[in-house]
């Protein structure tokens, strides 16, 4: 219901929602595969710090998200929180690509394996960063779709972690399963006890009709089944590898898919880019 009001309101203008932090970029990401077509920005905001404290970011983490709704040239949902420890501009951060990276600080989100697509200072000056979509260029007809299948899941391997777990959402009729690899997207393949082994457990989960996706617990950079022989392994045991995704985005992504899509279809088009989560090429600077 929330996700139709939305649509309807971007018909006449860009909307503003304002959002608990901890799982803003859960929403981004949702809302960024659900709405197509937009004439607006969708700019979510929140606060790390309340109201009531004389260094809260609130206010003007919302006055800079109404200034992009109501006069940016972008058609895309993204995060408008602050870019600094400072109240100088804020960041305007594609919903795909965004993360909160710290539990306090005022400029928790950040890009990850891209730039901002526009800044904003509170007196409303626009700085565009980076490409995006502009008004106009998504085709003039909004088109939602908001189908979801809850029934997805997202696991972060680490050394002598039990690969049955893979078996547990099997056997709990999951339709996906997301990977938090190591690096490149690794699992242990052949560890010295064969218990440890994901491989099998990936092939089985495979085999009965779970999309499985691979991602990397770094973030940053992207995996790639082409560098390691146990890259390629995991890959022809079924596992999809999902480029510079974020294993959240991965996530909702899946759900998503899997929501409005046939398993073939969905699983064809994980790895593909729909919403700006995947970048033909990672160009930013890594410090």
């Amino acid at each position: 219901m929330r996700c139709e009001r939305c649509s309807r309101e971007i018909f006449k203008h860009g909307v503003v929602i304002l959002h608990g932090t901890d799982v803003m970029h859960y929403t981004s990401a949702a809302l960024s595969f659900m709405l197509s077509g937009l004439s607006g920005p969708v700019v979510l905001t929140g606060a790390q710090r309340s109201v009531d404290r004389g260094s809260s970011d609130a206010f003007m983490n919302l006055v800079c998200a109404a200034h992009l709704a109501g006069k940016a040239n972008i058609a895309e949902v993204g995060i408008c929180m602050h870019a600094s420890s400072s109240d100088s501009y804020c960041s305007f951060i594609r919903g795909t690509k965004a993360r909160k990276m710290h539990t306090t600080r005022r400029d928790a989100f950040r890009p990850i394996n891209s730039r901002p697509i526009a800044t904003v200072d509170p007196a409303g000056n626009i700085d565009y960063v980076s490409p995006h979509r502009r008004i106009g260029e998504g085709g003039g007809e909004l088109r939602l779709k908001a189908g979801y299948e809850p029934k997805v899941a997202l696991l972060k391997f680490y050394p002598n972690s039990d690969p049955e777990i893979i078996d547990y959402y099997v056997d709990k009729k999951y339709k996906g399963i997301i990977i938090e690899g190591t690096g490149m997207g690794h699992v242990a393949v052949s560890p010295a006890d064969e218990k440890y082994s994901w491989l099998g457990h990936i092939k089985r989960a495979a085999d009965a009709g779970v999309v499985v996706g691979m991602t990397s617990q770094t973030l940053n950079g992207r995996v790639n089944t082409n560098v390691y022989r146990n890259l390629r392994l995991i890959a022809g045991a079924g596992a999809i590898y999902c480029q510079d995704m974020l294993p959240e985005v991965a996530l909702v992504k899946l759900g998503w898919l899997l929501g409005n899509h046939k398993r073939a279809e969905a699983a064809k088009m994980l790895d593909k880019n729909i919403a700006g989560e995947i970048t033909e090429r990672t160009e930013v600077d890594w410090f």
